[in-house]
């Protein structure tokens, strides 16, 4: 009897599509400008020991264990150019090792992992468009010069954004930043994805929107980062769990760097063990943003919320006049009338005095970080741009003015009205740096624009101390004699 031959039916192989699960952290490492104008040092400062200033004691307790750790090759990241003109001369280790972890991701992935920023950490919104285009020109020169290479983000100042910003963005050749989840214009967007923002220029740009819970908790909840294993755990995992989404996702974080080791004591051997350890126990892959773009190139669109930031509820009236983050700062709205009408002072004189000797004295403006990067003398880049030779005091008068044009940028940094008070470090800065500016121009030109505009300038003043904005001014200017 013949044998019964059972034909057995082929099994069909399933495979099931398991989508990757992503962290980005993110750290914008800054510093707001403190030296003094005539000595380019900062000055000794209160609260600062056993270190002479505030960004000596935040080195020790962040930039330098974060480097030590090899943290700048395991997270995205971007560090504000004048904090990195700084570290150049004081620390310039501690930088060649940031730069080199840098190199490292980037010889591996063929991008970075680190953004540039605009120069000066300037409410971008609130600028002019011509001062917009100086700022992301200055501060992608400075990236390059750091990091050889051209920057693919940008992370903007405080997240403030508008579309003239995304705008000058684009046409710089840069194809992302990093915003809040609440400046989104549709507040149900899937945020574990980014987003292209079509713009007015016919260009567009991708946004990543930040993870507001897992953000806020990072940093302001210190017991959420006490162990990075119970953080992936009890928030990580759980948020992404609430996302419930069939296909890749992305979670990103976002904060001040300073939180990993300054703001929070040990945080830096928290990030070390989360990116390098703690994730990998649990199948997440840790990335950056121009990674996700490259092996995620089906990017959807979405629009924005403008004049909005991260870090005012109120959009960017932080930084324009009293709001529920500062309801008793009356001293905003004086003192920003009076630096951006000093700032339309400052361009009218040089471009006045310029333009007799320069062909395009803005270009010039755009092209004086090459000076201030030492990549040229001052005199020969102001003599690239003119189509005469200038006896030498005229061309010490244009560097003059050129130095100008620096400090009236340097004077818009944000931090100037941040805080409560107008008695405290930052807004007094802000006007040292317009004190200088116009100095400078009263050298050349004999004339001190600031007299017409001090009576706005008087009426800012401290709820505490009384302290006034124009004897401050006035004191200030006359140091100088």
């Amino acid at each position: 009897m013949a044998g019964l031959i059972i034909h057995k039916p082929k099994t069909k192989e399933i495979h099931l599509f398991m989508p990757q699960k992503s962290f980005i952290v993110h750290g914008h490492f800054y510093q707001p400008p403190r030296v003094d104008p005539r000595t380019g040092e900062i000055p000794q400062e209160a609260g600062a020991q056993p270190y002479t200033n505030w960004t000596e004691r935040i080195y020790h307790e962040c930039y330098l264990p974060n480097a030590e750790k090899e943290n700048f090759k395991r997270i995205s990241f971007n560090f504000g150019p004048t904090l990195t003109a700084w570290l150049e001369t004081n620390h310039p280790e501690t930088l060649a090792e940031i730069i080199h972890q840098e190199n490292a991701v980037f010889l591996e992935h063929g991008i970075s992992n680190a953004m540039a920023q605009p120069y000066f950490h300037a409410i971008m919104p609130l600028i002019p468009r011509r001062e917009k285009e100086t700022l992301v020109h200055w501060g992608i020169e400075e990236y390059i010069s750091r990091f050889g290479h051209p920057p693919l983000g940008m992370w903007l100042p405080e997240t403030a954004v508008d579309l003239e910003t995304l705008e000058v963005l684009s046409e710089n050749n840069i194809q992302f930043t990093i915003l809040a989840p609440w400046q989104a214009k549709d507040p149900s967007l899937d945020i574990t994805q980014p987003y292209r923002v079509l713009l007015p220029n016919n260009k567009e740009i991708i946004v990543f929107f930040y993870n507001s819970f897992l953000s806020s908790e990072i940093s302001f909840n210190t017991s959420s980062t006490m162990e990075a294993d119970k953080f992936v755990s009890d928030w990580l995992i759980p948020e992404y769990k609430a996302m419930n989404r069939d296909q890749d996702q992305l979670l990103l974080a976002a904060s001040d760097g300073e939180l990993y080791g300054h703001h929070m004591a040990e945080r830096d051997e928290f990030l070390e063990y989360l990116m390098d350890k703690a994730l990998e126990d649990v199948d997440f892959n840790s990335t950056f943003p121009a990674l996700w773009i490259k092996t995620h190139p089906n990017i959807e669109q979405a629009e924005i919320n403008e004049n909005t930031s991260w870090s005012c509820h109120h959009g960017i009236e932080r930084w324009l006049d009293v709001c529920g983050d500062a309801p008793n700062a009356t001293w905003k709205a004086p003192l920003r009338k009076f630096l951006d009408q000093l700032a339309e002072s400052l361009d009218e004189k040089y471009f006045q005095y310029t333009q007799e000797y320069i062909m395009d004295p803005w270009k010039l403006r755009d092209a004086f970080i090459d000076a201030l990067l030492g990549k040229v003398s001052v005199g020969k880049l102001i003599q690239r741009f003119s189509s005469k030779q200038m006896e030498e005091d005229v061309l010490e008068n244009i560097k003059m003015m050129l130095d100008a044009q620096f400090e009236r940028l340097r004077m818009h940094s944000s931090d100037a009205w941040f805080f409560f008070d107008f008695d405290s470090i930052e807004p007094l800065n802000g006007l040292k740096y317009a004190v200088h500016a116009v100095w400078l121009v009263r050298s050349v030109t004999g004339e001190d624009i600031s007299i017409p505009l001090l009576n706005e300038l008087a009426k800012a003043s401290s709820n505490e101390t009384g302290l006034n904005g124009d004897a401050v001014f006035r004191r200030t200017l006359a140091v100088y004699g």
